[in-house]
């Protein structure tokens, strides 16, 4: 009987273990509010790729700049200006799987922010969860 029990212990072990990774693969963005002003770049960033940071508004139209264009190892923060909560999160809606680990998995408020690094070449489109309609997208080269 103790053996099956330990037996029973180590497999809901490995289950817990195996189902955090899973959850947390990949997972390199994160929100948090923020009180300070954020930086934004205002000389076109889609023009500037060779930034390393890179900032994006978010208000009730939309997402500002709407696309950009970045290179690999790029990290880029979204601003939250508008009133209502902002969740940045992959495409596609409702499941944000385009590319996993780029999903905020909450809404940031009203200052809050949110900064995912991009490691993997491509064109990621993303979307505000709680608003759908409200997209945008980046584009990572080399």
């Amino acid at each position: 009987m103790e053996t099956k029990n330990i037996l029973i212990g180590g497999v809901v072990l490995l289950l817990v273990i195996g189902g955090g990774y899973w959850l947390l693969k990949g997972q390199t963005g994160t929100t948090q509010p923020s009180n300070s002003t954020a930086i934004t770049n205002t000389q076109n960033p889609t023009s500037e790729p060779n930034k390393n940071n890179l900032t994006v508004e978010y208000s009730g139209q939309g997402f500002s700049p709407n696309s950009i264009t970045v290179k690999s190892g790029t990290t880029v923060t979204w601003v939250n200006k508008g009133s209502d909560l902002m969740w940045v999160a992959s495409t596609p809606h409702p499941v944000h799987t385009d590319l996993p680990g780029f999903d905020a998995l909450k809404g940031a408020p009203a200052g809050g922010t949110y900064s995912f690094t991009f490691a993997k070449v491509g064109k990621w489109s993303y979307h505000n969860h709680l608003a759908p309609d409200k997209n945008g997208e980046v584009v990572v080269e080399q």
